[in-house]
């Protein structure tokens, strides 16, 4: 074989075990439960004006509180206890028509997540 033809199959199979191994590596990171020290909010509707939302939990933090702010004012709050890779749905009381903006804002341990909802009329 050519020395040419070695150099290329080298660079080749240098370039296919780096691919390989980067990727893993990506993949691994990228996964939800390694990174563990977030959990997501989101409404279940948020086209409607529902206030519906759920909480998953992805780190090991389990308590959490909750609570809706409808103009700046506490309208409803709860203790809650979520467990590691959990999702829990809750489903607020229903909406006033008279308040235009709710907020519903989730404090686990030293992260606290908002989330916004604005009632048109």
């Amino acid at each position: 074989m050519q020395q040419q033809t070695k150099i290329i199959l080298f660079f080749l199979s240098l370039f296919l075990a780096s691919s390989v191994y980067l990727f893993s590596i990506d993949s691994n990171y990228n996964k939800a439960g390694n990174n563990n020290d977030w959990y997501a909010l989101y409404f279940t509707n948020p086209k409607s004006d529902d206030l519906s939302f759920a909480i998953k939990n992805f780190s090991s933090e389990t308590n959490f509180h909750w609570e809706i702010l409808a103009d700046n004012k506490k309208i409803a709050e709860q203790n809650v206890s979520i467990q590691t890779d959990e999702e829990l749905g809750f489903n607020p009381t229903a909406v006033d028509t008279e308040i235009k903006k709710y907020i519903i804002r989730v404090s686990a341990g030293n992260i606290t997540q908002e989330i916004y909802k604005n009632i048109k009329k």
